[in-house]
């Protein structure tokens, strides 16, 4: 299941509620629980009530949620000021929970399984926030979505079973088949089963998307592929890494340029791709992520 609500909205108070109440009343629609729908409610009012103070007079922003079966994704985009991201890092500062803004950080961290933030000089911000979703039982949301995969223990190896322990081998080998596409690079096999409907996104359960593997694996053209076709290259695994790091580790120039070109954030994650290529000394990737910076300021 993937679903898209895009809204452009004025710079108003009213904006905060109407784009809060559509988004609930779809969650509702989908049975999402009530905790979480009260989750994003206030996350998503904080990151639009910031963009109201800040933006220009007369601006409009956007409010882009994607849902991709339990996953739901906020992004907050305006043309004005926005949050500083150089600032978010003194909000851990009591002090700092004392002004409006500060508050505001604090909710959204508390609630959100991630936040991101990026500010583009003279054009404005992006506040990125996720959030896990949880369906009551027998709700159409819970039908839709694809079920949760984990890897289980078997005499021949790891191998892919269901998380509600359903018994079913060709859905499992199905899966199993999708990801070895990704691993192997065979994107003539991949692709049409994504523009068939599997969600470009999809993970396994130590949260690599296809374009994880893809990227760790060293397949450019796979990337590409999957980048074209909506993939998130800031969609980080369990353990914090995003598919740019992924290449970085393994060495893959083309890889990272691939993923540059779709502006993946080079500095983002834990360890970020920066951080790694200090780690085992891939100098030339710091120079590409030199000149990836210079030419982002250059168009700002």
């Amino acid at each position: 299941m993937e679903i898209t609500l895009d809204l452009r909205l004025p710079r108003d108070s009213t904006s905060v509620p109407a784009a809060r109440r559509l988004l609930d009343a779809s969650l509702g629609v989908l049975g999402v629980d009530e905790p979480i729908r009260g989750d994003i409610e206030l996350m998503l009012t904080e990151a639009c009530t910031n963009v109201i103070r800040h933006a220009q007079a007369g601006d409009d922003f956007t409010v882009r949620v994607s849902i991709l079966d339990t996953r739901c994704v906020i992004r907050v985009i305006d043309s004005g000021r926005g949050i500083d991201s150089r600032t978010v890092a003194t909000a851990e500062e009591p002090a700092a929970l004392t002004a409006e803004s500060g508050r505001g950080l604090q909710i959204m961290r508390a609630l959100a399984d991630d936040v991101r933030f990026r500010n583009f000089p003279d054009s404005g911000s992006l506040v990125a926030l996720e959030k896990h979703l949880i369906y009551r039982q027998d709700s159409l949301g819970s039908r839709m979505s694809l079920p949760v995969w984990s890897l289980g223990e078997h005499p021949d190896g790891h191998r892919l079973r269901s998380m509600n322990e359903a018994d079913d081998a060709e859905l499992q080998e199905f899966a199993t088949r999708l990801y070895a596409m990704a691993r192997t690079g065979r994107t003539d096999e991949l692709v049409p089963y994504i523009e068939s409907g599997v969600p470009v996104n999809l993970s396994n359960e130590k949260g690599d998307t296809l374009l994880m593997l893809a990227a760790y694996h060293g397949h450019a053209d796979t990337v590409r592929a999957l980048l074209e076709r909506g993939a998130d290259p800031e969609r980080a695994n369990d353990r914090g890494q995003r598919p740019m790091a992924g290449a970085v580790f393994k060495k893959e120039p083309e890889v990272v340029r691939v993923l540059l070109e779709a502006d993946a954030d080079p500095w983002a994650g834990s360890p970020s791709a920066v951080e790694t290529a200090k780690m085992f000394g891939h100098h030339d990737l710091l120079s590409l992520f030199e000149e990836a910076a210079e030419s982002r300021a250059s168009r700002s």
